[in-house]
């Protein structure tokens, strides 16, 4: 191990210098070695993950998938069986529209009504104008 004096420590602090350490910045002239080329290779390589590990990750996303799925299909209550459901459909459609029916049977009735006053208010005038024409002489 190489110790080195700290200069700026006022006693003898023997900082251990670790050989692994890294260097500094190469200059350019210097060629590599072959021990800087091992070092860079190892360093600077991906781990590589083992096959068996890859099969692990998968297949553990696999059980967690089908395990959301187990307990949403056990929490979740039974779907009502479509024939009721359009049944229900059916019957509330029905009744909307029987009520719909009834309110433009009164819209027709009012409007008949008016048709009738309008009619009436028509023939009134008819008659003052004719009970003018005589008035008047023409």
């Amino acid at each position: 191990m190489i110790t080195a004096r700290d200069t700026n420590a006022t006693e003898h602090d023997p900082m251990l210098a670790d050989p692994r350490r890294a260097k500094g910045f190469r200059r350019r002239d210097d060629p590599l070695s072959r021990a800087d080329v091992l070092q860079l290779v190892r360093t600077q390589t991906v781990a590589s993950i083992p096959p068996w590990a890859v099969f692990a990750y998968v297949g553990s996303t696999i059980a967690v998938i089908i395990s959301v799925i187990s307990y949403q299909s056990t929490t979740t209550p039974s779907t009502v069986p479509l024939r009721s459901l359009s049944a229900e459909m059916e019957a509330r459609l029905g009744s909307r529209l029987d009520a719909m029916d009834k309110r433009l049977a009164r819209i027709g009735f009012r409007l008949d009504a008016i048709e009738n006053r309008m009619d009436a208010i028509e023939t009134r005038l008819e008659r003052m104008d004719a009970k003018l024409d005589r008035l008047l002489g023409k």
